[in-house]
């Protein structure tokens, strides 16, 4: 998709489809390096999809976003929320928006490079 057409689009509906993307890489990732039954793949799986540690890696590469995804991550801070994650704080889950949405950007504008550079930095943190 075109990066202009993207860019303009809200930044909750990047969010929503980077949430899902956000979920299915970490997935893959699991079951190629992990063996065991699925409630420890989905417990760790809800660990790292969490609002708590999408917060951290939100934290972690805040400062090496580009200046088009720190756009997207603020407007997804400023975007009004209807709910909020259950075992997470106001701050936590803006900043999980904020990645989510980056995430959906990208995916979206199919920059598969940076894509993968922001899932090598999760990977790294987390297992």
């Amino acid at each position: 998709m075109d990066k202009l057409k993207v860019n303009e689009m809200n930044a909750l509906s990047l969010a929503y489809i980077g949430d899902a993307v956000y979920s299915l890489r970490v997935r893959e990732k699991i079951l190629k390096n992990f063996n065991g039954n699925l409630n420890f793949l989905n417990k760790l799986c809800n660990k790292i999809v969490c609002a708590k540690n999408q917060a951290k890696i939100f934290e972690l590469m805040k400062d090496s976003l580009t200046d088009i995804e720190q756009d997207i991550a603020r407007r997804a801070r400023n975007a009004h929320y209807n709910n909020i994650a259950k075992h997470s704080t106001l701050e936590e889950y803006s900043k999980a928006t904020m990645i989510e949405a980056v995430v959906g950007f990208l995916y979206l504008t199919e920059d598969n490079n940076r894509l993968n550079c922001i899932f090598d930095i999760i990977f790294k943190e987390f297992l």
